[in-house]
């Protein structure tokens, strides 16, 4: 071969290497953007479950799986303050203790005053495949959560957004990573339940939860 002809090969390598790199960098964003519209979508689905069944609905994240749910409870619901001390003692011992309902913890406490306790979860599985736990989407993996009932971002473990009947979420964002570390972010309205979508990891000085402004340390009772 000449060197003219060297050269040639070498060129059309590199410009197929490139189109094979630029085509996975495509794939991975689409990815992401899926991942983040799946988000919204399910914001709205459980923004308006809550309201039409009169019932407290969440969205769960389980970061080890990178997967998604929904579940339900009916009945009032309230958020246990982080720094209440059941709440601490019951989490130590890999408890639900964030969502809270007032008569069964009450009934539990009357029951057994000598071990803290909030109860069984109000919150159960909503029926249906199309709601049960699954991937946002492929390569795909749930980064960090930032919710006001919880001061720290959360990173590891499960994390929850919770949806009122009376028409109001939490001011949330769920961030989503590929594995070229390409993040999208996903912020939920605490009005609406509609999602916002972030092409970077966003991440707002303040969590407005009421309309009125709240720092993320800032926890109150529902």
């Amino acid at each position: 071969m000449t060197l003219i002809e060297i050269m040639i090969v070498v060129i059309i390598v590199a410009i197929a290497a490139t189109g094979i790199t630029y085509s996975l960098g495509a794939i991975t964003r689409a990815n992401l953007r899926s991942a983040a519209m799946t988000v919204s979508a399910a914001s709205r689905f459980a923004y308006g479950r809550a309201i039409a069944q009169n019932t407290t609905v969440r969205l769960h994240f389980d970061f080890e799986t990178g997967q998604m749910s929904f579940e339900e409870a009916h009945g009032r619901m309230v958020l246990a303050r982080v720094d209440d001390a059941i709440r601490q003692e019951v989490e130590e011992g890999d408890g639900d203790a964030t969502a809270v309902d007032p008569w069964a913890a009450a009934e539990s406490r009357l029951e057994d005053t000598l071990n803290p306790s909030f109860g069984a979860s109000p919150f159960s599985a909503i029926p249906g495949r199309r709601y049960a736990a699954r991937p946002l989407a492929s390569g795909v993996t749930i980064l960090k959560l930032i919710v006001p009932h919880d001061p720290d971002p959360i990173e590891e473990g499960t994390g929850d957004i919770y949806y009122w009947p009376g028409g109001q979420t939490e001011h949330a964002i769920v961030q989503v990573a590929d594995d070229s570390d390409r993040v999208y972010s996903v912020e939920i309205h605490p009005l609406t339940g509609r999602g916002r979508v972030y092409d970077f990891a966003y991440e707002p000085d303040e969590m407005l939860d009421d309309g009125t402004g709240r720092q993320r340390s800032e926890v109150d009772d529902r």
